[in-house]
């Protein structure tokens, strides 16, 4: 097994960041709203971000890292509709709050995701089966 690249390593600490924070959160208060599976789904979250840190480190395959960009983003579009009038699993939240979860949060989502796509893009340039770099162009 080869050592993971520092760029997936960074990624897996991303996902573990978003577990963690959704984890802690879970804890804090979301568990306790009552007749809502919005406290279920921190918990999910939690748990997610876990299996697809390992699943980063573990597997050489593009597809780990997509699993990282899927969980960042959708992490990302399940704290928009929680702002949106219907909300998200008949719960709503306004702003920010919990300050500064809330703030926090994003920001480790997006710069897990835009690890992602970076990673995605540089082994995407890889001949498959390669772990070198691509030829420049012009040469063999």
């Amino acid at each position: 097994m080869t050592r993971p690249s520092l760029l997936r390593v960074l990624i897996a600490i991303g996902c573990l960041g978003i577990g963690a924070l959704h984890l802690r959160l879970y804890f804090d208060s979301y568990r306790d709203i009552p007749d809502s599976d919005i406290g279920r789904s921190f918990l999910l979250n939690a748990v997610a971000s876990a299996v697809v840190a390992i699943v980063v480190l573990a597997w050489a395959h593009r597809l780990a890292l997509l699993a990282s960009l899927l969980l960042a983003n959708a992490t990302l579009v399940a704290f928009a509709l929680s702002r949106t009038d219907r909300g998200i699993l008949d719960f709503t939240e306004r702003g920010w709050n919990p300050t500064p979860d809330a703030a926090l949060a994003v920001i480790v989502e997006i710069v897990t995701g835009v690890l992602a796509v970076v990673a995605l893009a540089l082994e995407s340039a890889r001949p498959a089966g390669s772990g070198a770099p691509p030829a420049a162009p012009g040469y063999p």
